[in-house]
């Protein structure tokens, strides 16, 4: 008699795990879709409290007299006792707190600058106040409430013995900077003028009914995250002659200070001797062309670093400006681009620098004029540096094509070279300069620009 075995009904293991794996699953999304509406409720409960907050603020700043209606460090002189920035604790919530009070120039009867078509200069730019009240998480990263509200005084505007000052902060390029930081101080009028804020989407902040100062007391510093500064600068034993100097004003005038700045940027350096040998760990300096002195110069930028293995070094995070390039104990015979090397802002530039050690024989190539040409024939070319010859050569080089040589050399003190060279059918792009004196050679890259 045949044995059966019945088999029982089960899961197997792969069963199992397929079970446990969907299970795992559904309790994360699970887990994930309460942890979204629990950020959101909270996210909401936090909006609201801000803007009840909001709300409060408000309405306090509204019963105060309007004189009074300025904060500690704004753009209101004199300064008031309203707190620019807060930390308030509401709800078990963490928040900050920041107002901002400031004059409104209605463009009804013209501006401070006399921009307004058909409308006179209006010296007395400030009609009413605006006030404005935003609410961030404790540490600022995000805003979750902003409230505004205009108010205006109850006597018409009427002149005092005052002045208006327009500070306009631009780039590079000549367009506005939207939320630079602007500190106007002055300690010559009683109280102190010490206000700090923030430009406009035009770039500009206008302060009136400030006090007259006939010496040079106001004192304006501009700065931006990641931006250059800059300043003016009191007259002292450091600054005889400041190139931007402080100001006064007058009454019953308006000022109009221009500043510049810019997002920071990187310069890499690569240095070799002219043999091609890496330059290594030697310092290197570098000097802007921006002054805060005239006579004498006092640089604004100056840095000093040290090359790596490869001749490298890096300058990161500096003002946009010309620079200069100098070696302790070499003589740079050729940079290219030329000196200065000038750095674009937020830009990663790269010069290349051919030094040997001094006293050096090696011919110095300084400056080049024309730096572009056509590919025409009796191009003159006049060179500046030093180490030069009656007997110098100048080739122009440029890789896959033959070598165009300069011919009628002449040679003049205090060193520099000019000659005239055949540049017919020349390929368009950059060609070298190479110039060798008494058998030494020196090589300018990409010297000159062959264009159509």
């Amino acid at each position: 008699m045949a044995m059966h075995t019945r088999r029982k009904p089960g899961f197997t293991i792969i069963e199992t795990i397929f079970s446990m794996a969907i299970l795992t699953f559904l309790i994360l999304a699970l887990f994930s879709i309460m942890t979204s509406n629990l950020a959101a409720l909270f996210n909401t409960k936090s909006r609201s409290v801000a803007l009840n907050i909001a709300q409060e603020k408000i309405e306090d700043l509204k019963n105060m007299p309007y004189d009074s209606l300025a904060t500690v460090s704004g753009t209101i002189y004199p300064a008031g006792a309203v707190l620019d920035q807060e930390t308030l604790v509401r709800n078990n919530l963490r928040l900050k707190v920041t107002t901002d009070i400031r004059y409104v120039d209605n463009t009804y009867d013209g501006n401070a600058t006399g921009t307004v078509p058909n409308k006179p200069v209006d010296l007395y730019s400030y009609d009413y106040k605006k006030i404005t009240v935003r609410i961030y998480t404790a540490n600022g990263s995000q805003k979750l409430a902003e409230l505004s509200s205009d108010i205006a005084a109850k006597a018409a505007e009427t002149a005092g013995n005052t002045g208006v000052l327009i500070v306009r902060v631009i780039n590079a390029a000549g367009a506005p900077v939207e939320n630079a930081t602007v500190q106007i101080i002055n300690t010559n009028p009683n109280p102190d003028v010490n206000i700090t804020t923030t430009t406009d989407v035009q770039g500009q902040v206008a302060i009136p009914k400030l006090p007259p100062d006939l010496l040079p007391g106001y004192h304006v510093v501009i700065t931006k995250s990641g931006y250059s500064n800059e300043q003016t600068f009191a007259q002292d034993v450091a600054h005889p002659v400041p190139t931007n100097p402080d100001f006064g004003l007058l009454a019953q005038q308006t000022t109009i200070k221009t500043f510049a700045i810019d997002q920071l940027t990187n310069l890499t350096l690569s240095i070799k001797t002219p043999t091609g040998t890496a330059i290594a760990n030697q310092a290197v300096t570098i000097n802007g062309q921006k002054t805060s002195n005239t006579t004498p110069a006092v640089y604004i930028s100056q840095q000093t670093g040290t090359t790596d293995s490869n001749g490298a070094v890096a300058f990161n995070l500096i003002d946009w400006d010309s620079y200069d390039i100098s070696l302790s104990g070499y003589k740079i015979l050729s940079s290219s681009p030329f000196q200065p090397v000038t750095v674009a802002p937020n830009s990663f530039a790269t010069a290349f620098i051919v030094a040997a050690p001094t006293p050096t024989s090696y011919p110095v190539i300084e400056q080049l004029n024309p730096l572009s040409s056509q590919a025409v024939p009796g191009v003159t070319l006049d060179i500046s540096g030093s180490n030069f010859t009656a007997g110098s050569t100048i080739i122009l080089r440029k890789a896959g094509q033959s070598d165009r040589v300069v011919t009628g050399i002449a040679y003049a003190a205090p060193d520099s070279l000019s000659g005239t060279v055949d540049l017919s059918g020349a390929a368009q792009g950059s060609w070298s300069l190479v110039v060798t004196t008494g058998g030494l050679t020196t090589t300018q890259p990409d010297a000159l620009t062959v264009v159509p």
